[in-house]
């Protein structure tokens, strides 16, 4: 039988981008409505004669990267939350920032990273953002960030 203490509920699952140069005070993007966290490991061949029909292939490499869709908000949010403007004021400074994959503890607007969860923290830099207003729609913002090294995990 599966403990619900377990499993971490899709809904508190957020990013958390930090307000500066440093991993404290990680803030949410505000009105996340999803996001998204991906590992690669990168291969390379080893095949030989010996290998018969079927390749065989040896891990190099890992990356990863991060995503979050957001309703768009560029002023006026309250709370301890990161607005679309906010963000895309520190994609087009190509720094990097630190972000957190976890689930959020608290209350809306304020959430912060729940450190008893299993999170996933790291440097990233914001590689893209698309924006989208359908008509009468809310409109939404689209936030791509890229691993610039280690993502560790911790609970």
């Amino acid at each position: 039988m599966v403990n619900e203490n377990q499993i971490i509920y899709g809904g508190t699952a957020m990013i958390f981008i930090s307000s500066g140069t440093t991993n404290v005070n990680l803030q949410p993007a505000a009105f996340s409505t999803s996001a998204s966290l991906t590992v690669n490991l990168s291969t390379r061949e080893q095949s030989s004669k010996d290998s018969g029909d079927w390749t065989d292939h040896a891990g190099t490499k890992f990356d990863w990267d991060m995503s979050t869709d957001t309703l768009m908000n560029l002023s006026g949010v309250t709370g301890d939350t990161l607005s679309t403007k906010n963000i895309y004021e520190k994609f087009i400074t190509k720094c990097k920032v630190y972000v957190s994959y976890a689930s959020a503890t608290g209350t809306s607007p304020s959430w912060t990273c729940n450190n008893s969860n299993v999170n996933f923290t790291g440097q990233a830099i914001i590689t893209s953002m698309s924006f989208n207003a359908p008509e009468v729609e809310d409109s939404s913002a689209t936030i791509a960030l890229k691993g610039t090294g280690t993502l560790s995990v911790a609970n």
